[in-house]
């Protein structure tokens, strides 16, 4: 029996530009006829989440407190494009509800047959993501919530990979397990999957020689385990 450990957004899912185009269509709904370009909104989104400073802990600020703090990146951002404070405040409470939109998120072709081959196979999957907290419903929503038994995600838990922390948690789920990281960034999955004693595996990004192993179908990874 394995522990496949996997990331989301561009592993089994893929979202285009999902926080830049939140933003958007947040201001966009605010402020119609808005003359704010779109690389400037992608400029202000590379940076201010919690994933961009993996160093820093923030267990005390799970959750709805996450929230704040990004309502916040995405107030001071409408600011430096020129909304004023009133709409920009109204637009930055918009995003939330427009990220959780399941219709943000493609399925990969192989994703919801490989899930439920490696659950017949009595593997187990858990979901192991750099992500916002309601990302669980958000997997209700796409109809794959049921293949995984846990969902260790960052905003619910305060550490992002590739802290070991975060991978240690879902180890202590299972103490006896054979852990597979299974993800498209080579720093939080397959360095920080490594550093915490899991094999990796890198999919969507060809030959790596970091990582254990590479897939470019999902399909591929039943294969290996």
């Amino acid at each position: 029996m394995a522990i496949l450990c996997w990331d989301f957004d561009g592993t089994i899912a893929l979202s285009h530009h999902l926080w830049s185009n939140s933003v958007r269509r947040a201001i966009d709904s605010v402020v119609p006829d808005n003359c704010i370009h779109f690389l400037d909104i992608r400029k202000c989104m590379e940076t201010g989440f919690s994933w961009h400073t993996p160093e820093t802990a923030y267990p005390e600020n799970t959750g709805d407190k996450w929230w704040e703090s990004m309502n916040r990146h995405f107030y001071k951002s409408y600011l430096s494009l020129g909304i004023s404070k009133t709409l920009a405040k109204t637009a930055s409470e918009k995003v939330k509800e427009i990220v959780m939109m399941p219709e943000n998120y493609i399925i990969y072709e192989t994703t919801l047959e490989t899930l439920q081959k490696a659950k017949e196979l009595r593997h187990i999957n858990i979901i192991l993501s750099n992500n916002y907290p309601e990302l669980e419903e958000v997997l209700r929503e796409l109809g794959i919530h049921h293949l995984f038994e846990r969902f260790v995600v960052s905003a619910c838990v305060g550490y992002e990979k590739p802290r070991a922390e975060i991978f240690e948690l879902a180890k202590s789920y299972y103490p006896n397990g054979e852990f597979y990281m299974i993800g498209d960034s080579l720093k939080a999955d397959i360095i920080g999957g490594k550093k915490a004693g899991m094999k990796t595996v890198l999919v969507h990004k060809g030959f790596n020689k970091e990582a254990d192993f590479c897939v470019d179908k999902l399909s591929d990874i039943l294969k290996i385990i």
